[in-house]
């Protein structure tokens, strides 16, 4: 969410969001004072990352959908509070943002009840009888 807590509608806006939270995992990550500079390169390179996600004009508006997994995504790396984990989350939360401002349209995960038609033909192990 924005600071006047309503959801992003902007590029620009949904950056606002994510660099906000990956500024807050970097703090909870910096207080691992061995960790210093792989905080600091992983912070950066992070924000570049965002940024490209951004893209080049950040006033374009972002779908609800979008804008929703985003703010998501923030909301969880703010629960993280652990140094160790906040240092694993810097090194995937910037991708799980780009992922969620630039995947192709018509991406989604199976919605609920979704089956996987081949499971029934599958063994406890994973494999397909015969193979």
């Amino acid at each position: 969410m924005s600071n006047n807590g309503t959801p992003p509608t902007s590029r620009g806006a949904a950056l606002a969001v994510a660099l906000g939270a990956l500024e807050a995992l970097a703090l909870v990550a910096e207080t691992v004072a061995d960790e210093w500079t792989y905080v600091s390169r992983l912070t950066a390179s992070g924000r570049a990352r965002l940024a490209r996600a951004a893209g080049p004009a950040p006033e374009t508006p972002l779908a609800d959908e979008r804008a929703s997994a985003v703010v998501a995504a923030a909301a969880e790396a703010g629960r993280v509070n652990d140094p160790h984990r906040a240092i694993d989350w810097l090194s995937t939360f910037p991708a799980v943002v780009e992922l969620a401002m630039t995947a192709p349209a018509g991406i989604a995960a199976p919605s609920e009840g979704a089956t996987d038609e081949g499971a029934a033909s599958r063994d406890a192990a994973g494999t397909s009888p015969g193979a």
